[in-house]
């Protein structure tokens, strides 16, 4: 039991890849659209986890049974470093994302870090004990705890809506109405990722994991409000890419990318800056697209 739930928590778990050009130490370069789509897999799965737990201390403290409450320790929600939970003003400026969206996620990842803490005190109590004793000792609390844990995740996924519907990939935002259903039922007391055997699942999530962008260096020609010019692609995703060379585009506007080795595609500017940009495609590329391909081999930081 304990292996599948690692497993597919290991599904789950978010890796970094870097994108747009050459990096500096305070990540001037990166990819803001890129930076956006990191954070959101922090959050996104974060909130998955709050849900599971949240679903079996709910069955705990109504005097039910799960097979094994230890799981819960390695179902919960492991909060990031502070870098990756938050948006230089940079960052939020190119791609139009105001302060009071991001404080929800700040706030939910602060309260999990003591949230955690205590479920692991249950988890150790569960082991020296037993699983009813320890419910007896610390349930109540954690009832409360995560109820109010699951209601600020709820808060910040539904604070960053439209930025994930603006700014990501459709499969990030086919993500929030499953977040909000399991969070609103864990809220009222339910239980939907605990199954009648007491065995608590992990649900699946459409997008299961941030598209990793590699450093590349694919010539284009854009299309752009009627106008053409040479670019060069610097990273690349199913989702987007990161565009350097390009005057200053219109974001929300359309623009078409003409890449020398044949494949156009088009997409939508969701940032703007100098001369760089970051696009989202109409329509994501298969993980087998030749663009992709052609990027394998590149180096990811």
């Amino acid at each position: 039991m304990l292996q599948v739930l690692r497993s597919a928590l290991s599904w789950l778990r978010i890796p970094f890849g870097a994108g747009g050009e050459a990096c500096e130490d305070d990540g001037q370069d990166i990819d803001a659209v890129l930076q956006l789509e990191q954070l959101i897999g922090e959050l996104h799965l974060a909130a998955l986890q709050t849900a599971v737990v949240t679903s079996g201390i709910n069955v705990l403290a109504r005097g039910g049974h799960l097979e094994n409450a230890s799981d819960l320790r390695d179902l919960m929600p492991i909060a990031p470093a502070p870098a990756k939970t938050s948006l230089a003003r940079r960052v939020r400026e190119e791609i139009d994302i105001k302060f009071s969206s991001l404080a929800p996620t700040r706030e939910f990842f602060s309260a999990a870090k003591i949230a955690q803490r205590d479920l692991g005190a249950f988890c150790n109590d569960a082991d020296k004990f037993g699983a009813e004793e320890a419910a007896f000792l610390d349930v109540a609390h954690l009832d409360v705890e995560w109820h109010n844990l699951s209601a600020g995740a709820l808060a910040a996924v539904i604070a960053l809506e439209a930025d994930v519907r603006r700014c990501l990939p459709e499969r990030y935002t086919r993500n929030t109405p499953i977040l909000k259903k399991l969070l609103v039922e864990v809220v009222r007391g339910g239980h939907p990722c605990v199954g009648d055997d007491g065995v608590m699942r992990l649900p699946d999530l459409p997008q299961r994991r941030a598209a990793m962008r590699p450093n590349v260096h694919l010539p284009c020609v854009i299309e752009h409000q009627s106008q053409t010019w040479r670019a060069v692609a610097k990273d690349i995703s199913t989702g987007g890419a990161g565009l350097s060379g390009v005057p200053g585009l219109t974001p929300q506007s359309v623009i078409l990318v003409d890449f020398e080795n044949g494949h156009c595609v088009a997409g939508l500017v969701v940032w703007s800056k100098g001369h760089r940009a970051g696009v989202k495609f109409d329509t994501p590329l298969k993980t087998t697209h030749p663009l992709l391909e052609e990027s394998k081999d590149a180096p990811v930081h």
